[in-house]
């Protein structure tokens, strides 16, 4: 299959009007071509030197990234660099890459709906029930629980050892809000408190941020930014099944999350 033919799939799904006004000129295809037929595709959240080498082991000449690779403007490509060797290494080996960032945030089956899945809402609901631009918050009822036994579900659904939490342990909740990433900005906060949602649960969250979402009696859960990375488990299946790519896309083992959480 060529690789026009992925990327229009892909396009389909997660439109790029969909993405931020600052993503606009880093998604889509960023390095490389479109029109080769493509051996195998390796998904990743971050395209590092140890990423595209795990490609060249796989023999995949197509990488889906989550987060843009040239994020600032490069004005210049010296080998000395990460952003060197990796430029060096996808054109030596004829590898082509292609990203998806605030659309595949925000769109209908992307990060924040795979997370809220994942965390068991049996009804997933969207501010204003739009799905597209800035809408990032996913939220809805779950039985009730207590914030501790929510931090314990999460620590598992995630396999983390630990989190960051704000809030009253003992209280009970039943509605929950989750945006992947850096999801909670004054905006998000706001979002989640006016849809009634007593705990948004989220990758980073400032400090600042997290006095306010205190002053509004809204409940955080931090985990990490890396969490975003279930969207590619069930991303794979999706190509898999509707392009018939059985056996040619392959989620990332390289761990692109340099942080990590000590219990």
């Amino acid at each position: 299959m060529l690789a026009k033919e992925i990327i229009n799939y892909l396009e389909k799904r997660f439109p790029c009007d969909y993405a931020e006004d600052f993503d606009q000129p880093k998604i889509g295809l960023i390095v490389g071509r479109d029109d080769f037929i493509v051996t195998n595709i390796l998904l990743s959240l971050d395209l590092t030197v140890e990423v595209v080498k795990e490609a060249i082991r796989k023999h995949a000449n197509f990488i889906i990234v989550h987060h843009p690779f040239f994020f600032e403007p490069l004005y210049k490509v010296l080998l000395s660099t990460e952003q060197g060797e990796v430029v060096k290494l996808l054109l030596t080996h004829d590898i082509s890459v292609y990203a998806m960032h605030t659309n595949l945030d925000v769109g209908q089956g992307g990060v924040n709906d795979v997370l809220a899945g994942l965390l068991a809402i049996p009804d997933i609901k969207v501010d204003n029930n739009v799905i597209g631009k800035q809408n990032y918050l996913r939220f809805g009822d779950i039985e009730e629980i207590t914030l501790k036994e929510l931090v314990q579900f999460v620590k598992k659904t995630f396999c983390l050892p630990g989190v960051r939490v704000l809030g009253d342990l003992n209280q009970k909740i039943n509605r929950i809000g989750v945006i992947g990433g850096s999801g909670a900005h004054r905006i998000d906060i706001e979002r989640a408190y006016f849809n009634r949602c007593q705990v948004l649960i989220t990758g980073e969250v400032k400090l600042n941020n997290a006095q306010y979402a205190k002053y509004l009696g809204l409940n955080i859960i931090e985990v990490n930014h890396g969490v975003e990375k279930f969207v590619f488990y069930h991303l794979k299946k999706d190509l898999e099944k509707d392009l018939s790519l059985h056996g040619k896309v392959m989620v990332a083992e390289t761990e692109t999350d340099p942080l990590r959480i000590i219990g």
